[in-house]
């Protein structure tokens, strides 16, 4: 199992930021492709400070974390790693390749910067009494 965390840097204002809901929920990952679940999260600002100690937020934009947890990195990579390019084959803003696989997902309008990504291994595993909710989307 892994866990893939994307950082979503999103500018600020309500149609950026319905804009790239709205885009997020389109986003489909097929049946069966190796995805256990993924969780659209927004920072919130707590009242508790001791709640508040991870800075990845900043006045300038609006943070979304994408938490996706798939059986493994190549069954992440088989279902959305064409949506993904390495740094150095990413399309320069305002430009474009002349190969049209190049022209998949760089930079959208809504983003302030382009998003990051990391991968997370799982060291151990806790279960809880309780199990997740349905999901909200299929």
């Amino acid at each position: 199992m892994v866990v893939i965390m994307v950082h979503w840097l999103i500018k600020k204002g309500i149609e950026n930021e319905q804009a790239f809901e709205e885009m997020w929920k389109r986003m489909t990952i097929s049946p069966n492709t190796g995805l256990y679940r993924e969780v659209l999260t927004q920072p919130v600002e707590a009242e508790d400070a001791k709640f508040n100690t991870f800075s990845i937020t900043d006045k300038a934009y609006t943070t979304y974390i994408n938490i996706g947890i798939w059986k493994d990195l190549a069954s992440f990579d088989a279902a959305v790693g064409k949506y993904i390019q390495a740094p150095e084959r990413r399309k320069p803003l305002g430009g474009s390749f002349k190969d049209k696989e190049m022209l998949t997902l760089y930079q959208h309008d809504f983003e302030f910067k382009i998003r990051e990504r990391v991968i997370l291994k799982k060291l151990l595993d806790r279960k809880g009494a309780l199990e997740l909710p349905p999901a909200d989307l299929s």
